[in-house]
């Protein structure tokens, strides 16, 4: 985060980064190929569920990572960066995010992602917009809005969204037809739904209008998922205490 504040092209440098990285990656595997499996249906049918089971784990890796929560050297960086290509993402704009969130939980004006007053559709339709609006309001509080610095937001946005479709590119490439229809779609749909429920069901409004953040453990879809997102339900807790890898263990300690 204070890399962020005092680096103005802290977005721009990274995206640009990966984006030379993967274009010589793509041209490279387009090149010289990699063996490609050819899945049966049934076999395509049993991946599925793994990969389900791989994106919630990349998601609960994903997040731990941002928060730094397993150090502050290589396993770190290199479990941040994998999920970030996983994800598409990358780490920089998801820590910043993540950590806005943290600061500015359920505020209606600087929260990247508030779930009030919408349908969980709505939320998910509109988080990701609503996460780089945040990113930019706060660029600009902390250097100013300008020529230049209108000019920097358009080059972050473009080099973000080359980047994003790069990284598309490159599972393609890398799993083959059958691995990416079967196995890393279903995942990445695991990490991308099942992050967004997570933040939606913890910060909705109780019935008389007051937010106040949850942890759910009751049932059997919880008490899955939990297993799954190392107590990733227990969003209460882990607001209460970002550096501990699994929240539900908050109260045994």
């Amino acid at each position: 985060m204070n890399q962020f504040k005092k680096n103005p092209n802290y977005f721009l440098e990274y995206y640009f980064m990966w984006s030379l990285i993967l274009c010589g990656i793509n041209i490279l595997i387009f090149e010289k190929g990699i063996y490609s499996f050819e899945l049966t249906i049934i076999q395509g049918l049993i991946l599925i569920p793994i990969g389900i089971v791989f994106g919630l784990v990349t998601a609960t890796a994903f997040h731990n990572a941002s928060h730094f929560n397993y150090g502050r050297g290589v396993l770190n960086l290199i479990l941040s960066e994998f999920c970030g290509l996983y994800t598409l993402l990358g780490m920089r704009a998801f820590r910043v995010g993540h950590t806005l969130h943290h600061i500015h939980a359920d505020d209606p004006e600087n929260d990247p992602h508030p779930p009030q007053g919408l349908s969980f559709f709505q939320f998910i339709m509109t988080s990701h917009n609503r996460t780089l609006d945040i990113l930019e309001k706060f660029y600009y509080k902390n250097f100013g809005k300008s020529e230049k610095t209108r000019t920097n937001i358009f080059l972050q946005k473009f080099v973000f969204k080359a980047s994003f479709f790069l990284k598309i590119i490159f599972w393609y490439l890398f799993f083959g037809k059958d691995l990416f229809l079967f196995f890393y779609i279903p995942s990445y749909m695991a990490y991308f739904f099942g992050f967004a429920h997570l933040n939606y069901i913890s910060h909705l409004p109780d019935d008389d209008g007051q937010v106040r953040m949850k942890n759910h453990s009751k049932g059997p879809f919880y008490g899955v998922m939990n297993v799954l997102t190392s107590g990733g339900y227990f969003h209460k807790n882990h607001h209460l205490c970002p550096g501990l890898r699994n929240p539900s263990k908050l109260k045994s300690r």
